[in-house]
């Protein structure tokens, strides 16, 4: 079954029952096919930086641990402290650079300044000569406007796990203090944070994950149907962006969204935050931790409530091979096996986590 056909038969299933199978210990990944020739290159170990919100929602560690258990190759999980593409660049300039791919970057917004700082390496010729079972299935699988995002110049330069977007999430406990309904526009998230400072002010009204993209991008696709310019840049300069600028500097003036966005996201994880746009896993990722009924996703904050205008920006999440490594070969290997069609666990994990399929 396919990742596209287990959403499709899950479709009629309660958004809570999912999440609370879902909150149980992930189920260890199996490929199904135990005994098979192990990857090439020997016993060699393969070592694997995970962004920590990756790590959680794509079960990384039992998949590590069901990999282990199969093949001769090792692999060992790390955790980037700090910007990963900083970390990745400052190690390949002193020569010791000890990871041989990440999880995640964002395609295809990220992979031309990757490519061009040379932190990663094309995927083609590696994918061609892996000897995991099934591996030649995978990239046909993919979606083909997911697969063209995954590539550069022609070249393939990652492996997507899910495709994601930015939406509105919060928590129901500050909202129903306040008095006030989930807010969809700029408007009724100014509203709705001013009433929540007054009568939760333990909680941080309202934040965005990260900056730009969980904020002034996201804003801009909610307040104009052109978001690009001509040449198929971000619009910094037009009307909608200044609007959006204005928006956020009221905001933190008044006390409503801090002004850095460093801990956002661990705020939110924690249970500090009411309302926050973000990736849109983190609705899921606060159900896991604090209940199904504590919070939710919902929709890109929009300008005006009956016109969404660009939608939402999207992006696939890509596991990456990293220029230099020891191991790309076995790296490779990892992720056709880790998100091929026979390994059941991580499709279910994926497409109950994080909903929106790349296969």
């Amino acid at each position: 079954m396919s990742r596209r056909q287990f959403l499709q038969a899950t479709g009629g299933v309660a958004l809570g029952a999912l999440l609370a199978a879902c909150a149980a210990p992930a189920a260890a990944p199996s490929s199904g096919a135990a005994g098979e020739a192990a990857p090439a290159q020997g016993a060699k170990e393969i070592n694997f930086l995970v962004r920590p919100d990756i790590r959680s929602a794509y079960a990384a560690d039992a998949a590590a641990e069901a990999w282990n258990a199969e093949f001769e190759q090792k692999i060992v999980l790390d955790e980037p402290a700090g910007a990963a593409d900083t970390k990745i660049q400052a190690a390949m300039a002193a020569g010791d650079l000890i990871w041989d791919g990440f999880a995640v970057i964002e395609g295809p917004w990220a992979i031309e300044s990757w490519v061009s700082r040379q932190l990663i390496q094309p995927l083609d010729d590696l994918i061609a000569v892996s000897t995991v079972p099934d591996a030649d299935k995978v990239i046909p699988a993919i979606i083909p406007s997911v697969l063209e995002s995954s590539k550069y110049e022609g070249k393939q330069y990652t492996i997507p796990g899910n495709v994601g977007s930015v939406a509105l999430g919060w928590f129901f406990e500050p909202l129903e203090a306040a008095g006030v309904e989930p807010p969809q526009t700029w408007d009724e998230v100014r509203a709705a944070a001013e009433k929540i400072k007054e009568a939760a002010p333990d909680w941080t009204p309202f934040d965005a994950a990260c900056s730009p993209l969980c904020d002034h991008i996201s804003m801009i696709w909610g307040a104009t149907s052109t978001p690009l310019t001509d040449e198929g840049l971000v619009d910094w300069t037009g009307e909608a962006s200044i609007a959006a600028l204005k928006w956020k500097q009221e905001m933190v003036a008044a006390g409503l969204m801090p002004g850095v966005h460093s801990e956002s996201f661990g705020n939110w994880l924690k249970g500090g935050t009411a309302i926050m746009s973000s990736y849109d896993v983190h609705g899921t990722m606060a159900q896991q931790t604090f209940g199904v009924d504590a919070a939710t996703t919902g929709i890109n904050i929009r300008r005006e409530k009956d016109n969404p205008q660009a939608g939402a920006p999207f992006w696939l999440n890509g596991s990456v091979v990293l220029q230099n490594a020891e191991n790309p070969q076995g790296m490779i290997d990892f992720y056709l096996w880790w998100f091929g069609p026979s390994n059941k666990a991580t499709g279910q994990q994926i497409a109950t986590v994080a909903a929106k399929p790349a296969y």
